[in-house]
């Protein structure tokens, strides 16, 4: 099943609440879907340094990581890989991206009474993303793709770590 896969990579991701107990979702790099902030561990880094890292150069947001939220396999025909990603739940220590945090721009997007519900931030990748606070409900009611599906509904619960299988990718990739 796996010989033509030639890459193997190891992403680390975090599920980020606020103290309202919102979710922190970020346009993925195209903006066709709503994703969690994570990315690829650098060599010699461990789990948690990136997925702290992640969240600063995605979403300008510090954290405290927690326990592991989920585990989900990606194979990639196109792209030749296997790609492990590894979620964490994780707390922000504030309800707004940090002062002076790695994205160069960051522009407050939300509506009056609350400007940092949303905000623009060019992670240091280079695309620049939409982030926002969502609630349970406004998850679930979502018109664009919200990877992954599940965050919709079960993964809230917080009742252990899962596996959620392995997902076959076509032609078209969620980044």
């Amino acid at each position: 099943m796996g010989e033509h896969l030639t890459e193997r990579r190891v992403v680390a991701r975090v599920m980020v609440t606020n103290g309202a107990g919102e979710l922190l979702l970020c346009h993925s790099r195209t903006g066709r879907a709503w994703v969690l902030p994570g990315g690829t561990l650098e060599p010699g880094e461990d789990l948690h340094a990136a997925a702290v890292r992640e969240a600063l150069e995605e979403a300008g947001v510090a954290i405290q990581v927690g326990a592991l939220a989920y585990v989900q396999e990606f194979r990639s025909a196109r792209r030749s890989e296997h790609v492990v990603e590894v979620v964490f739940w994780a707390q922000a220590t504030a309800d707004r991206p940090v002062d002076g945090a790695a994205g160069e721009a960051v522009e407050p997007l939300g509506p009056d009474g609350r400007p940092w519900q949303a905000w623009r931030i060019r992670d240091v990748d280079g695309p620049v993303r939409v982030c926002r606070w969502f609630t349970r409900e406004e998850v679930a009611s979502l018109p664009e793709p919200v990877y992954p599906e599940e965050l919709r509904g079960p993964l809230w619960e917080g009742g252990g770590a899962v596996h959620l299988g392995v997902v076959h990718l076509g032609v078209v990739d969620l980044e």
